[in-house]
């Protein structure tokens, strides 16, 4: 009776075990076949990464309650920029996933978070000059401008602001002007400001996310943004990802 039971364990163990692996195995597949449909702005095979186990169970139902997205991409003119997005409910029959026959994943939600490098935000703001650098808790700006009162271009610098303007393009101000950490008269700063007041042209931002939030920090300018109903084509699709307009017609 002893060695019954035993044996009953022993076979239980090697089944668990064996169902993990192969549970941890069809997550990579499906992960490496799933980046087919999420690449396209990233021009290369991103990295996806498919949450929540046991897979086996999401892939029998053809629903994938979280999958995240994450690479470097060029977004527009911007270079060097990171995307790490999750993809909620995303949904993909296990017959599809392992036949490659499906052409398009859809999604019912999708947040993304964008990290823009500042030299690249400086680059598009055309100010001459312009050195965007986060220091301490603060987002710092200086330009090279020509400056009354002094013969040469002096190097202006200030606590800049960032704020999203129209949904198209960040705006770009700079406050507590000064020079060489001297205060600006009125009258001076008044000549400058339209000068540090400028518009950082934004890119359509990959799948389809629109813009919620922008945040500075020390690794550059994050931007939040989320889309509703995707659905996103195979790599080798020349159509891009759509996104489904859901509201009811006027």
């Amino acid at each position: 009776m002893l060695v019954a039971l035993l044996v009953v364990a022993v076979v239980l163990v090697v089944l668990g075990v064996g169902l993990l692996v192969l549970d941890g195995r069809c997550a990579t597949l499906a992960q490496q076949h799933a980046s087919a449909y999420l690449s396209a702005p990233f021009g290369h095979p991103a990295t996806v990464r498919v949450h929540g186990r046991p897979f086996l169970t999401q892939a029998v139902r053809g629903r994938y309650r979280d999958v995240e997205v994450l690479g470097r991409l060029r977004v527009g003119e911007i270079r060097d920029a990171t995307l790490v997005a999750h993809l909620t409910n995303a949904y993909l029959p296990a017959r599809d996933l392992l036949g490659r026959r499906a052409r398009e994943l859809p999604c019912e939600h999708v947040e993304g978070r964008l990290v823009l490098p500042y030299d690249e935000l400086a680059r598009l703001a055309r100010i001459p000059g312009l050195v965007l650098a986060f220091e301490g808790e603060r987002l710092m700006a200086s330009a090279a401008l020509p400056v009354p009162g002094f013969s040469q271009l002096a190097r202006v610098s200030g606590e800049a602001q960032l704020q999203l303007s129209g949904g198209a393009s960040v705006r770009l101000r700079i406050r507590g002007i000064s020079v060489a950490g001297i205060a600006l008269p009125m009258a001076v700063l008044s000549q400058l400001l339209p000068s540090l007041d400028a518009p950082i042209p934004l890119p359509p931002l990959p799948y389809g996310l629109q813009v919620t939030d922008l945040t500075p920090t020390a690794t550059g300018l994050v931007v939040d943004g989320s889309a509703n109903a995707v659905v996103f084509r195979r790599y080798d699709d020349p159509a891009r990802p759509t996104v489904q307009d859901e509201r009811p017609e006027a």
